[in-house]
C-alpha cells in the first residue's frame, strides 16, 4: 500500500471515528449514576472520552506528537474506569470520596498501579484483562512521548508521522472507547442501556482494530 493510500485510509478512519464519538457522547449523557461507584466511574469515563476526543482532533490537525502522548493518559483512564466499575471495594470507594483537609492536594485513597488493577480485573473479567494487557504492550512505547524522551525527539525531527502507525493508534483508541462505554453502562446499572451498548459495537465495528472480535 502506498503512502497516498495510507493517507486516504487514515482520513476515512478518522471520519468513522468521529461518528463513533458522537454515539459515545450520546450514550454517556444517558448514564445517570446511582451510587458512589457510579459517580467515580462516570467521571473516569468522561476523562477517558475527553482524551480520546483530543487524540482524534490533534491527529486531524497534524499535531501527532501530543496525540501520541495522550495514548498513555487515555489508557490509564480506561483501566481505572473498568477497575472502579467492577473491582474497587467499598472501603476504597469510601476513602476516595472522603474530603481531605489542608492546603495541599493529596489523593484521598491509594492510587493503585496499572499492573495491580489489571490483576484485579483479571480475577473478575479475564477476557477484558487479556485485551487490556495486550494494549498495555503497545502503550508502554508511548512513555517516551509523555516524558519527552528519545521517541519524542525523533518524532519532532520527522517530516510527518507514518499514516499506517497513526491508524493503529486510532484503532486502539476506538477499541478502548468500547471499554469505556461498557464500564459506564455497568456502573449505572441501567438495563435499558444494554441494547445501546450492543448497537454501538455493531454499528462501529468497521473502525475497530482489524483483528478485534469486539
Amino acid at each position: 500500500m502506498s503512502e497516498l493510500d495510507d493517507d486516504a485510509h487514515l482520513a476515512k478512519l478518522l471520519e468513522a471515528s468521529e461518528a463513533l464519538d458522537e454515539d459515545m457522547d450520546n450514550l454517556l449523557r444517558k448514564c445517570q449514576p446511582r451510587s458512589k461507584r457510579g459517580v467515580i466511574t462516570l467521571a473516569l469515563c468522561g476523562t477517558a472520552f475527553e482524551h480520546a476526543l483530543s487524540q482524534r482532533l490533534l491527529i486531524e490537525a497534524g499535531l501527532t506528537g501530543t496525540a501520541l502522548a495522550l495514548c498513555r493518559l487515555h489508557f490509564e483512564a480506561v483501566v481505572r474506569a473498568a477497575w472502579t466499575a467492577q473491582c474497587a471495594d467499598d472501603e476504597w470507594l469510601d476513602k476516595f470520596t472522603t474530603p481531605i483537609e489542608g492546603p495541599r492536594h493529596r489523593e484521598p485513597a491509594e492510587q493503585l498501579p496499572i499492573a495491580t488493577m489489571l490483576n484485579h480485573i483479571g480475577q473478575q473479567i479475564p477476557l477484558l484483562a487479556v485485551e487490556l494487557s495486550r494494549l498495555l504492550s503497545t502503550i508502554k512505547a508511548m512513555h517516551s512521548f509523555v516524558h519527552s524522551g528519545s521517541q519524542a525527539v525523533a518524532h519532532a525531527l520527522m517530516p510527518s508521522y507514518p499514516s499506517d502507525k497513526l491508524m493503529a493508534v486510532v484503532w486502539n483508541r476506538n477499541l478502548m472507547l468500547l471499554y469505556v462505554a461498557n464500564a459506564a453502562v455497568i456502573a449505572v446499572q441501567d438495563p435499558a442501556l444494554v441494547p445501546r451498548m450492543r448497537l454501538l459495537r455493531e454499528k462501529h465495528g468497521s473502525c475497530m482494530p482489524p483483528t478485534s472480535q469486539s
